[in-house]
């Protein structure tokens, strides 16, 4: 299944296909760039927005305004183009380019920091510990702690597929 991911929860504008994927540290510029670099994207990636079969959104956890834009953008794209479009873990999208148990932590404001533990086990990220908000010096990692690092586009396209092949449909963001 073709799916097209897009995330705009973190400061990195992240796009992926299964086979390509794209990431741009663009901190609160995610709505000026968003449609030029989509272009670009998948021009390079020789994907035609025809081709597409779905779209799967970061829903976070993330700021409100970024959150906003990639979501909008997502079920903009998809009503246009009468595809589905699904909701994934943005932090499940960190976890998944490592193995064994990761916390991932992306910086929210001030001390403050959007945190989930993942176990990876045969492509999956099974949650150890759902993603919260927690002050920074209270966070306790489990295994491997990665902190602000973009989440993956591939594995945001491959978690968008799974879902969609389940019949999942939707997106709910993740404020915390």
């Amino acid at each position: 299944m073709r799916v097209l991911a897009l995330d705009t929860a973190t400061p990195y504008l992240v796009l992926g296909l299964p086979h390509a994927e794209r990431a741009l540290r663009l901190e609160r510029r995610h709505a000026e760039a968003l449609w030029a670099e989509l272009k670009r994207f998948l021009e390079e990636a020789q994907t035609p927005l025809e081709s597409l079969q779905g779209i799967a959104v970061g829903q976070g956890p993330g700021s409100y305004t970024g959150l906003r834009i990639g979501v909008a953008a997502g079920l903009g794209l998809g009503r246009g183009r009468a595809i589905p479009v699904v909701g994934v873990d943005t932090l499940a999208g960190v976890a998944l380019r490592y193995q064994g148990t990761v916390t991932v932590a992306q910086q929210a404001r001030g001390e403050w920091v959007y945190a989930a533990t993942y176990r990876l086990e045969g492509g999956q990220a099974i949650p150890v510990v759902s993603p919260h908000r927690v002050h920074r010096a209270k966070l306790v990692p489990q295994g491997l702690l990665v902190l602000d690092e973009p989440p993956s586009g591939q594995a945001l396209a491959r978690l968008g597929a799974a879902r969609l092949q389940s019949g999942a449909r939707g997106v709910e963001p993740l404020y915390l």
